[in-house]
């Protein structure tokens, strides 16, 4: 039955859903990316890399100290979450501290601004 034709122009045997060809997977057990685009050997949890942007917290500071201070807070949050095992809550508080920067340095901008212009 092996290399007969059957509808649709396979012959027995072959398998449709495989759509690797013999050089890919060569490629895969020479250590290459795997199909899920990981490589190899890092099978299991991964741990995430989030940081924390302390020097975002401490510049923001300078600029406008109230949302630096707010800045520092979330900077401080970012590693025990990570270290509990909460990726999201550290990607937050890591976004929080991004954006408490960005305000304080859209506030210091503003100020100078204000400030150049009055003379």
């Amino acid at each position: 039955m092996m290399g007969q034709q059957e509808p649709g122009g396979q012959q027995a045997g072959d398998d449709p859903v495989s759509s690797s060809s013999d050089e890919e997977l060569i490629h895969n057990a020479a250590g290459g990316p795997s199909p899920t685009g990981q490589p190899p050997g890092t099978a299991g949890p991964q741990t995430a890399s989030v940081s924390s942007r302390w020097p975002l917290a401490i510049i923001s500071i300078f600029c406008f100290w109230p949302l630096g201070i707010a800045a520092c807070v979330f900077a401080a949050k970012v590693k025990p979450a990570l270290r509990a095992g909460d990726v999201p809550t550290a990607r937050n508080a890591s976004n929080r501290v991004k954006l408490f920067f960005e305000y304080s340095l859209a506030i210091f901008v503003l100020f100078l601004f204000i400030a150049i212009t009055r003379r």
